[in-house]
């Protein structure tokens, strides 16, 4: 019980206003029995006084038979017996309305006497007055300490419980909230309605509750961005990784082919004695290697975090008009067949010579890769760029790693059946980079790579 009287501030606010308000109400009872019958009783000794001095002065103008009706009314109404004797002490006159009903303890009286003459007689007039009053209002008041008591304690409860609840429900409701606000939990508002020092209190709760949502949410997406960057540089350390070990792979063969001809050719072995024959394949081998070179040069200066678009606004359908005028005569060398269907005067901003690459390298490989008789289809429509192919397939899991530095679809992976492996993996950089959408899939005639500007 202790423990949780300590740990509520309702409870403590509670026993609190109530001791207080019981004890004031205590306080305030027992001044009332301590000083109103003494007030009582000085009002009663002021107003019997005075009443006695008037009744003297009017005895001693009209004579005291003739005021025999005031002198009654003053023992009635101050509940007093009075006496008139003459000269001699003899009684003349005398009422007597006194209260002696006291008990045992013989009740307190006021007494007061004075002389007035009349017709040449000197009389003296007594008068005692009955205090029994005052005891009993103080009786009453002792009498009435019980129901007081419950009356006090009924208020004190009913006080303290009003108060406890004004005061305290308010910070209970601004420490749950405080509570919460430990757990980073901001889905609350602090609801307490009031212009006072816990309203102002309940007011910044909520304010700070807002800004620290707003600092959270900041924090969180930068993390997210963060993490972002993170994934994104781990990604981009292992494209480098995967690049550059394909890139040693890639010169390591041909390095490895000149080496044994030079070497055969120094030592004059075989058929290496003809020189002349293997010194033109050694600089074909150092021609391939100087494209693969160049290629790879290319590739990695884009793939650089440094790399900037130069982008001016393009008419794609001349640049792509022209790219199928390049590589037509290949397309009818092999007895394929070439159709175009590009709109008039599609333009839009990019970098000019990286998008002339992109027409080159998908419409090279659309003419290395199809048979004689195919058709390449060559289309731009509402921004779509499509080349299509004939008698063609690629399978599903070529599919996915098609866009990949150095891979080749064919079976042997060798460069004398197809490129060096970097076109499309240039082609998808470039896009990349211009934020164009992309994909290579199969169709029911072949295979169609499309890109929407």
């Amino acid at each position: 019980m202790r423990k949780r009287i300590r740990e509520s501030i309702q409870a403590k606010t509670f026993i609190a206003m109530l001791a207080l308000l019981a004890g004031c109400c205590i306080i305030i009872y027992g001044m009332v029995l301590i000083f109103l019958p003494k007030n009582y009783r000085t009002e009663m000794e002021g107003q019997v006084t005075e009443d006695f001095y008037e009744l003297t002065e009017t005895l001693e103008a009209e004579g005291w038979e003739a005021s025999s009706d005031r002198i009654l009314e003053f023992s009635m109404k101050n509940n007093a017996s009075v006496r008139i004797d003459d000269e001699s002490g003899g009684n003349v006159f005398g009422v007597n309305f006194a209260d002696d009903e006291a008990g045992e303890t013989p009740a307190k009286s006021l007494s007061c006497s004075a002389s007035f003459a009349e017709n040449g007689q000197t009389y003296r007039i007594f008068a005692e007055v009955s205090l029994v009053p005052v005891s009993q209002s103080y009786g009453i008041l002792l009498n009435l300490i019980p129901l007081i008591a419950a009356i006090i304690l009924l208020i004190s409860v009913m006080g303290a419980f009003v108060c406890s609840r004004y005061f305290s429900r308010p910070l209970i409701r601004i420490c749950s909230v405080a509570r919460r606000m430990t757990g980073l939990d901001m889905t609350w508002k602090c609801e307490v309605k009031r212009s006072d020092e816990i309203g102002v209190l309940a007011a910044s709760l909520n304010e700070m509750s807002d800004r620290l949502t707003e600092a959270l949410d900041s924090l969180q997406s930068a993390n997210e961005k963060l993490q972002q960057d993170i994934e994104k540089e781990r990604e981009q350390e292992k494209q480098r990784i995967d690049f550059f070990t394909a890139v040693s792979h890639e010169l390591k063969t041909p390095i490895a082919i000149m080496k044994g001809e030079l070497e055969g050719m120094i030592c004059q072995v075989g058929e290496y004695r003809d020189r002349d024959r293997y010194l033109r394949h050694c600089m074909k081998t150092v021609n391939d290697m100087e494209e693969i070179v160049k290629e790879i040069l290319f590739a990695a200066r884009m793939g650089g975090s440094d790399f900037q678009l130069i982008r001016t606004d393009l008419n794609i359908s001349r640049m792509l008009r022209k790219s199928c005028q390049k590589i037509k005569g290949r397309i009818e060398d092999r007895q394929m067949r070439l159709r175009m269907e590009i709109e008039q005067d599609f333009h839009y901003e990019g970098d000019g010579r990286l998008l002339e690459k992109v027409f080159s390298n998908v419409l090279g490989n659309a003419a290395a890769y199809s048979g004689e008789g195919a058709v390449i289809t060559v289309s731009l429509k509402n921004g779509v760029f499509c080349v299509e192919n004939t008698d063609a397939r690629i399978e599903e899991e070529d599919l996915k790693n098609i866009f990949m530095p150095f891979y080749r679809v064919e079976q042997s992976r060798s460069r004398n059946s197809g490129g060096s492996g970097l076109g499309l993996y240039i082609t998808k950089t470039i896009l990349d980079h211009h934020g164009i959408s992309y994909k290579m899939e199969n169709t029911e005639k072949g295979v169609r790579f499309a890109a929407a500007f």
